[in-house]
């Protein structure tokens, strides 16, 4: 594969870890040698020692003014691209630009343009994606049967296509690595993905993080023997698969009440090759519209089992989708916020989320508020949210249990709909939701 970027030294600034490796690795696939940086200062302060060819910055930056970053970048020749949620519009392009930059990206993006850009910034032009997306989690030996949390097997249960039903009741720098080279590459032109463990970051921060960056590829997540990839498509689920029995498309099948174990296992030993879905669709016992409503559960029960592990690791790899697969998409607000409800355990939130923190709306979401489907009780909740009131104050004054109450807050600030802030004074003027 051509390597537009081989040689030159790319810098990328941002505060969000896993949306800053997503760029970083999608830019070591085209050749660079990219460091990563969570600090405007440390930022400026590399410029004297080793300096870049190219720096893509995520603004605003808390440390310094973003004016004066640019500045020395500029100042430096460095090539720089800046990327944001907060600026947006022809002003800010305009003012962007005047600073020095050489392209200006509004969030989300696609991490592609954005290498791109940088590729054309040294005259050359970066191929496209053209690789599948490998799946290597289907063709491994499925593990034995594993019974899913209590709270994530309803969404399997249904058979009238309703919504699932409700669940019961019961970041700091750039902790995550950039790219490494991976521990296995199939041929000497595969990729680098960007990979690294779990216990520096979560399966949901990594979800919105492809969702920001509108990316194209697969993401294999593996704890022990356990192995499951999901699949995007401009940040946009749309393919899943697992090695345990109980998130197979069969078990769904079975579980739902569709087919008998019985038919399965016949339909294996008549064509052993043959996808189950597409055998019981040609054989009359699905229709393509109930098929499809299948898989999307398998994609939520897939994304949702690994919610909560803090260790294992993960790899995104850019790709196409499998060519083979049924077209469906799952909106990732609706996965994420729906899989921390779900999965979410008390003790866990009690651990990630302060009683003493202070959350307010984002300057930066990740999505936008219409995107976020509330249930009961969750708007005032989040109309509370004003940076006013601790975590613990605003459990208090919920209308929903304690662990949905958490679970939701959670959920709101690793999607960026709220953000942790300093203590804000009753008194002091504040942007809110209401």
């Amino acid at each position: 594969m051509n390597k537009p970027l081989s040689g030159k030294r790319l810098l990328v600034v941002a505060e969000d870890a896993e949306l800053a490796a997503l760029v970083a690795g999608a830019a070591a696939r085209l050749g660079a040698d990219v460091s990563g940086l969570r600090s405007g200062r440390a930022a400026r302060d590399t410029l004297a020692t080793r300096r870049p060819d190219a720096a893509v910055v995520d603004l605003p930056i808390s440390d310094v003014r973003g004016s004066e970053l640019l500045g020395a970048l500029a100042s430096a020749g460095v090539a720089t691209f800046v990327v944001s949620g907060v600026l947006r519009g022809a002003r800010a392009d305009e003012e962007f630009r005047r600073l020095g930059a050489r392209d200006f990206f509004t969030k989300p993006f696609q991490i592609e343009a954005v290498v791109a850009a940088v590729a054309r910034a040294f005259g050359a032009e970066a191929p496209a994606v053209v690789e599948e997306a490998t799946d290597d989690v289907t063709g491994s030996i499925p593990l034995s049967h594993e019974p899913l949390p209590d709270a994530i097997a309803p969404a399997l249960l249904p058979l009238d296509g309703a919504s699932a039903p409700a669940p019961p009741s019961p970041r700091e720098g750039l902790a995550m690595p950039l790219p490494e080279p991976p521990r296995a590459r199939p041929t000497a032109e595969a990729p680098p993905p960007t990979q690294g463990d779990l216990s520096d970051t979560s399966v949901p921060r990594l979800l919105v993080a492809l969702h920001v960056g509108q990316a194209t590829g697969a993401l294999t997540i593996e704890r022990g023997p356990a192995r499951k990839i999901l699949v995007v498509e401009r940040g946009v689920p749309v393919y899943a698969a697992s090695n345990l029995q109980a998130e197979r498309f069969a078990a769904i099948a079975v579980r739902r009440g569709l087919v008998t174990p019985e038919a399965i296992e016949t339909m294996h030993r008549a064509a052993p090759g043959e996808r189950t879905g597409d055998a019981l669709v040609a054989r009359g016992l699905l229709d393509a519209e109930r098929r499809q409503e299948l898989l999307q559960a398998q994609i939520r029960v897939i994304a949702w089992s690994t919610f909560e592990w803090r260790d294992g690791r993960y790899a995104f790899q850019l790709g196409r989708p499998p060519a083979a697969r049924v077209p469906l998409k799952v909106p990732m607000a609706d996965l994420v916020l729906e899989g921390i409800r779900r999965a979410s355990t008390l003790p866990r939130l009690k651990a990630e989320l302060s009683a003493d923190a202070h959350l307010a709306p984002s300057p930066d979401p990740a999505f936008e508020l219409y995107d976020v489907k509330l249930q009961r009780g969750e708007a005032k909740l989040l109309a509370l949210a004003d940076g006013t009131k601790g975590v613990a104050d605003l459990v208090r004054l919920s209308e929903v249990p304690e662990r949905d109450a958490l679970a939701f807050l959670q959920a709101c600030r690793v999607m960026r709909v709220l953000d942790e802030v300093e203590r804000v004074l009753a008194s002091t003027r504040r942007i809110g939701f209401m």
